[in-house]
């Protein structure tokens, strides 16, 4: 009998991998090892179901181990942990928790969808109950579960980036009084500083409690609460602190396998999702992905090039010539009545990624504030706008936005141009669509690529 095909992880690149394979060929074996309870699931969703937005964590769950098995015919066996892979045997160890026995598999090809997990920083007192991170959809529900508990009327979010920004307006949904602490002194630091304050500004308004440039030096439980000391500020009391400063990848069983891993200690692969080892693939937040800004490999993890890659590694596995082309980082988030939304390059990564001038010289960037839709339209709001360009013909390298509405809309139109290496004039003459209730008739888009060709260096004639 012919080797399986192994899928180690059952989240969204594992599953985008393993249910693509079985798509096109339905009598391919595919084995999906998953060490959790559960496969395919909205982590994005989390915070919204602790904050009562979504009603069930069932809700969450896109697909069920069983359905899996059922509708599409893939071998899922939660519980079951790989702990190493044997790439010259063509083999994984692991052990099934459930049993607590170990099991070896043989693979024909082997995708790694390893993910990645939440940093607890050394911290003394993090290790304390009541101290969370949330990465898993098994994180979301000891939150939730401590919550319903153990009802308090203050928090502690450590780390202002996307997921803590979420738990922020999750916890304050539950009229919990909340302590934002970001070491960094802005919010959000994969924005530019200057796009970051009227989000800062926000904040405060509904109460949130915010400390920037502040670090958290211990957490201690002190009658029935934790107190939590920074370098800034009185002791802080809460029933609850949620730990948010980021992730790492998932690359231990690759490294520890022989394969190569890029600068980021993420697992390199190519365009088509191969690793350096034959018949290994890898896919999802444990992997680099061509930039194509930097034009090179880049670690963002998120859930749209998870799932992307994972299909592009399942359709590579049967032999097909797919790949990906490159990544942005395009992301947004809520942040109660505002939204932002960045793609490509900061200014400031511009400046420090050396392609654009020694220093950066030839980094043009442009922002602007002007109206989500005609200014006399009803509940028309303040859009901020900045583009960042090579001053060298206008080549758009990022943008960001902020604004209460239409911000998704426009993010998507800059990534686009960004993908197609479109400059500030052609993004200027762009046929968007107008009406009143929608946009001003030149987009805020257009007239920040308008303004922004006045930095532009003039070619000699």
């Amino acid at each position: 009998m012919d080797a399986p095909f192994v899928i180690i992880g059952g989240d969204a690149a594992g599953m985008s991998a393993a249910s693509k394979i079985k798509r096109e060929q339905p009598d391919t074996t595919v084995i999906v090892f998953e060490r959790s309870p559960y496969i395919s699931y909205s982590a994005c969703g989390m915070p919204y179901w602790i904050g009562g937005v979504v009603e069930s964590d069932r809700d969450l769950i896109v697909l069920t181990p069983q359905v899996a098995r059922r509708k599409r015919g893939i071998d899922v066996r939660i519980h079951h942990e790989v702990t190493a892979i044997d790439p010259a045997q063509h083999l994984v160890h692991g052990v099934n928790h459930e049993t607590g026995q170990a099991f070896s598999q043989p693979y024909a090809k082997l995708c790694i969808a390893t993910g990645a997990r939440a940093v607890l920083p050394p911290i003394p007192g993090a290790e304390l109950p009541g101290v969370f991170t949330l990465r898993a959809l098994t994180d979301a529900q000891r939150i939730y579960a401590y919550l319903q508990e153990h009802p308090t009327s203050t928090a502690v979010v450590i780390g202002a980036g996307y997921i803590g920004i979420e738990m922020v307006e999750a916890l304050h949904a539950r009229e919990i009084e909340v302590h934002l602490i970001e070491m960094l002194p802005q919010i959000m630091p994969n924005f530019d500083a200057e796009m970051v304050t009227p989000i800062a500004t926000h904040l405060t308004e509904q109460d949130v409690k915010l400390y920037t440039g502040t670090r958290v030096e211990a957490i201690a439980a002190q009658e029935g609460q934790l107190a939590v000391q920074t370098d800034k500020t009185a002791v802080i009391h809460a029933g609850i602190v949620i730990v948010s400063v980021g992730v790492r990848p998932n690359a231990e069983l690759a490294a520890e396998a022989g394969l190569r891993l890029g600068e980021s200690g993420a697992i390199w692969v190519d365009r088509h999702m191969r690793t350096s080892a034959a018949d290994i693939f890898a896919a999802g937040d444990c992997v680099e992905h061509h930039h194509l800004v930097l034009e090179r490999n880049a670690w963002i993890p998120l859930a749209t090039s998870a799932n992307k890659g994972g299909r592009i590694a399942g359709e590579s596995m049967i032999g097909e010539d797919a790949s990906l082309p490159g990544i942005l980082g395009t992301a947004i988030v809520k942040a109660f009545d505002y939204t932002m939304a960045s793609t490509g390059l900061t200014e400031q990564e511009a400046r420090e990624s050396g392609l654009f001038g020694v220093d950066g010289e030839f980094v043009g960037s442009a922002i602007i504030e002007n109206s989500d839709r005609a200014r006399y339209w009803p509940g028309s709001e303040t859009l901020t706008v900045k583009l960042v360009f090579d001053k060298r013909g206008g080549r758009i390298l990022g943008g960001q936005l902020v604004g209460k509405a239409g911000v998704n809309k426009r993010i998507d139109i800059i990534a686009t141009a960004i993908t197609a290496k479109m400059t500030l004039k052609e993004v200027e003459l762009l046929d968007l669509s107008y009406a009143p209730p929608y946009s001003t008739t030149h987009d805020p888009i257009q007239i920040c690529a308008s303004v922004g060709q006045r930095e532009l260096i003039r070619q000699p004639i």
